[in-house]
């Protein structure tokens, strides 16, 4: 596979090299690059054919994955804050003093396993017949920041550890609210960008909003049932007993719903996505919503905008009974019984709220709708990357591997990050480079990695001694299917 290391990849992880062992600073780019490019279906033994021509040097992969040497972790923050630098320096040029718009999504991502000899393993559904084998998982804290030329940068991974797992290896038990509370006062970012937090309501939790009010950030992110309404427009307000806020929007009055239809075309954040180039058409980006918005007063939240809002969903046929009229499915909004989820239903109503008053309606169902990219990119790490193929007992080696698939990923941001500073403006809707996306991204790096293996043979090929080298060259670089 390699031949030597592409200059533009050798240069991505400088910054991070320099200051390393010789032995590591010559083996971490090849790794990541051998991550990568690794063929499907990949176990170590593929991994260790693209790095070192042969599987049986499968034990060396295991063992770099368990060295503590290895600060992958590290590693990986300086990666993030220089690639934050550069974006930041290449966004300034066209900012013209204004604020940019960053977003920062926050989510957990699970893997399952079978296996039940792994470390930290988290049970997250436990089956009823004896004979069948529990659902154990581990769980990682991710966070993706989106600038305003879309260029997206995964946050350093903060790890789950479960009690057990805590108390075996000594460490302070947190949960995942914590975790994400740690990974929001933990970025550093300039100091002219509006940010804006969202997330799902599994991480509705105190210490989240005490950090984004601390640090300024903007928060979206739909309302829990149980929430009630405040007596107050300050944080700390007393509740009102037994008045949910969610249960409240089913009494505004339905003549002050407004229409709200986007696609590709009308969307204010629509260089925060990334959409396949054949995802740009009007049938495929359309999308029509009912929505008001108003100020209320949230328990422990203060003064907020809360959006109740119902989207339409045309591809479902109705059933018998059924209306097609958006104010038939408004009782359901305050459902919370798991059957009802299963049923198919035309319209699906959320209450979104907002800690910034003076944002619209519209814009918070904008922002609410950019919370998907984060799913995107756990796809990207789980199907494209592979981040699913791994058997590694030791959680510390899992913790690893997931550091290098994201040095990876960051990799390929800063390549597109190369191309857009090549052209020296702003891509446009349309523009290919807008919607580039991990496989795209890959098979440039494909190509890149080609044309050095065949500038290398070309340059060898001029003489005896060349010729020579690019024999002994191809020899260590013998793969064998594993």
């Amino acid at each position: 596979m390699l031949l030597g290391i592409p200059s533009d990849v050798k240069r991505v992880f400088e910054p991070i090299i320099r200051d390393l062992s010789k032995p590591i600073a010559r083996a971490l780019a090849p790794m990541v690059l051998a991550f990568l490019l690794a063929p499907h279906y990949r176990r170590l033994k593929t991994i260790a054919g693209m790095v070192f021509g042969h599987r049986v040097h499968v034990g060396t992969i295991s063992r770099r994955l368990v060295n503590p040497l290895w600060k992958t972790r590290d590693w990986y923050c300086n990666l993030f804050q220089s690639t934050l630098r550069k974006t930041n320096k290449f966004e300034k040029s066209f900012s013209k003093g204004r604020k940019r718009k960053f977003l920062l999504i926050v989510d957990s991502t699970f893997h399952s396993s079978l296996g039940m000899v792994m470390q930290n393993l988290m049970e997250t559904s436990t089956r009823k017949d004896s004979r069948r084998r529990n659902t154990k998982q581990h769980v990682f804290v991710m966070g993706v920041l989106i600038s305003e030329t879309g260029v997206r940068i995964p946050l350093p991974r903060r790890s789950y550890y479960t009690r057990q797992y805590c108390k075996d290896h000594k460490k302070k038990y947190r949960t995942q609210a914590d975790l994400a509370a740690m990974m929001i006062h933990d970025v550093m970012l300039p100091e002219d960008v509006d940010v804006t937090v969202i997330y799902d309501s599994a991480f509705d939790a105190e210490q989240i909003h005490k950090e984004c009010r601390k640090r300024g950030f903007r928060e979206v992110f739909p309302l829990d049932p149980n929430r009630n309404l405040a007596s107050g427009e300050l944080p700390n307000s007393p509740p009102k007993e037994a008045s949910p806020v969610v249960q409240s929007t089913l009494d505004w009055d339905e003549k002050e719903f407004k229409k709200l239809e986007l696609e590709v075309g009308n969307e204010d954040f629509v260089s925060l996505r990334r959409r396949h180039v054949d995802n740009l058409r009007v049938k495929k980006t359309f999308r029509r919503y009912m929505i008001l918005a108003r100020c209320v007063a949230v328990s422990k939240l203060g003064a907020c905008l809360v959006v109740a809002s119902y989207k339409e969903n045309p591809s479902i046929e109705l059933l018998a009974g059924q209306s097609s009229d958006w104010r038939a499915y408004r009782e359901e909004l305050a459902k919370r019984r798991k059957k009802d989820n299963k049923k198919p239903s035309r319209w699906h109503g959320k209450v979104l709220v907002c800690t910034d008053t003076k944002a619209t309606a519209r814009q918070v169902v904008e922002w609410y709708e950019l919370r998907w990219q984060i799913e995107i990119f756990f796809r990207e790490l789980k199907s494209r990357m592979q981040l699913g193929c791994y058997v590694l007992m030791k959680f510390e080696a899992v913790e690893r591997y997931l550091d290098l698939l994201m040095m990876g990923f960051l990799l390929l941001e800063r390549q597109r990050l190369s191309d857009l500073e090549s052209t020296a403006a702003l891509p446009e809707q349309g523009d290919p480079i807008h919607h580039w996306r991990t496989t795209d991204r890959l098979r440039a790096l494909e190509r890149s990695v080609q044309k050095m293996n065949i500038d290398f043979t070309r340059d060898r090929m001029k003489t005896k001694r060349g010729q020579k080298e690019l024999l002994e060259a191809l020899e260590n670089q013998l793969i064998q299917v594993a």
